[in-house]
């Protein structure tokens, strides 16, 4: 077994069916394969992550805005099962950095990745557009899969995290733990907190005294269970290890793909861009190319069962240093949050809209709430100061919309110094909009007009 330093490893604050415990107390027992082999893992807990997204945006007020709700299942698992997880998910890093190196896939694949973790969206996204720039005539195809983690074939996900360990089959352990993400069981956050079962305590230990609790409330309340060939949990530690894994023939043929036809290649979980040259492709496949290299990427989901997003599906082509779409108008490539129009790097549009209309929904909430309980000063206002101000980063309020488009700012500059990067300017007139908001004016490390990088 691959060496991982389990001493760091902390737990999660949450409430689950067990108590917290100490990595101390357990460490023993998670770095013992036949322990884990015959471990019995408790349901997952699940609730429904709500975020919006703002569609069919354009002239007119931010508040009235089309709004588009995008629910996501989370799962989480209970404290000692989470740090099996943790620890078998640092394990499976180990295996799947080795042998996409060897394979030369590594820099393809790359969320999700413990040898590139102090990186994000934003830093592939700048290498993506760094290379765009670049390129003269090109064509690009951004898109995604559909319900990534939901899709996954267990049959084909066995297979190919064998091929990662490289046994031909998976050790009892191993076995173990992938029992426990393919036929999971769960149970409902909400029904928990609103059972009037006497076993289930109301407190902030746990959900139950002890297992022996749980389990009598088992049998009188069944946990739902995943009876479907396909889909893991999404929000567990080994979910986006997993997803790598069941991707790597989809990326290894994708990569190829893009050395023949000198181009890039990157995926990040489920979003990813090829970008090909279009001299190449026409000298190989004529004026057909577009559908032939559709049809192969549409034959290749279907050989590994991902499932693409048709209608998310955007193509591109770089003519002469400019963006333009399939109808030969000039347009800007979205890829992980940013847009690019041949020289411009912007923060997409949607992002600044929902900074700026959150932040005057919470002050118009604040203001009614100051109102009605009649208080001098506005209630909220830390919140408020952490996330839509230079002040920033707080104890509760560790980062901001701001502090990410600094950081936007900074990466691009590095990694793609030819772009004309617009982020900050975006964000140029951000202390003025939340003071016209609050109604006074407030003080900060900035002077008002500039945009210091502090």
């Amino acid at each position: 077994m691959k060496k991982v330093n389990l001493d760091l490893y902390r737990c999660k604050g949450y409430l689950h069916i067990d108590k917290q415990v100490s990595i101390h107390k357990v460490k023993n027992y998670i770095v013992n394969p036949e322990k884990i082999a015959h471990h019995s893992f408790l349901p997952f807990l699940c609730y429904d992550k709500v975020s919006e997204k703002y569609v069919g945006y354009g002239p007119g007020s931010l508040e009235n805005r089309p709004v588009k709700q995008k629910i996501r299942t989370i799962m989480y698992a209970g404290h000692l099962d989470s740090y099996i997880y943790k620890y078998y998910s640092d394990i499976l890093n180990i295996y799947y950095n080795e042998w996409i190196t060897e394979a030369k896939l590594d820099k393809y694949s790359v969320a999700y990745r413990t040898n590139r973790k102090h990186q994000s969206n934003i830093n592939f996204a700048a290498e993506a557009i760094s290379f765009i720039e670049k390129q003269s005539n090109s064509y690009i195809i951004v898109g995604d899969f559909k319900n990534f983690f939901d899709t996954l074939d267990h049959k084909l996900l066995k297979e190919r995290l064998a091929k990662i360990l490289n046994v031909k089959q998976l050790p009892p352990d191993w076995y173990n733990i992938y029992k426990s993400l393919t036929k999971f069981a769960f149970i409902d956050k909400d029904a928990l907190n609103n059972s009037e079962n006497p076993l289930v305590q109301k407190n902030n230990i746990s959900y139950f005294k002890c297992i022996r609790d749980f389990r009598k409330f088992q049998k009188q309340y069944k946990c739902k269970l995943n009876k479907n060939s396909y889909g893991i949990p999404q929000g567990n530690s080994l979910s986006g290890i997993l997803a790598n894994i069941y991707a790597i023939d989809f990326d290894k043929c994708m990569s190829e793909i893009s050395k023949n036809f000198n181009g890039f290649y990157q995926r990040y979980s489920d979003d990813f861009i090829l970008v090909l040259n279009i001299k190449e492709l026409s000298e190989q496949y004529g004026e057909g190319y577009i559908e032939k290299v559709n049809e192969i990427i549409a034959n290749l989901s279907k050989t590994n069962r991902i499932y693409l997003q048709v209608d998310k599906i955007k193509t591109y082509f770089i003519k002469d240093k400019v963006v333009i779409n399939h109808n030969d108008k000039v347009c800007q490539i979205d890829y992980l949050g940013f847009s690019f129009d041949g020289k411009n790097v912007k923060l997409r549009e949607k992002s600044i809209y929902k900074f700026y209309r959150n932040a005057r929904k919470l002050i118009y909430n604040s203001k009614v709430l100051q109102k009605r309980k009649g208080l001098t000063k506005l209630p909220n206002r830390h919140k408020i100061y952490s996330l839509y101000t230079d002040f920033g980063k707080s104890k509760y309020y560790p980062s901001n919309f701001i502090s990410y488009a600094k950081r936007s700012q900074h990466i691009f500059d590095k990694i793609s110094p030819n772009t004309n990067n617009l982020m900050l300017s975006q964000l140029k007139n951000r202390k003025k909009k939340i003071e016209s908001a609050l109604g006074y004016r407030i003080h900060s490390h900035i002077e008002n007009g500039k945009m210091g990088n502090k």
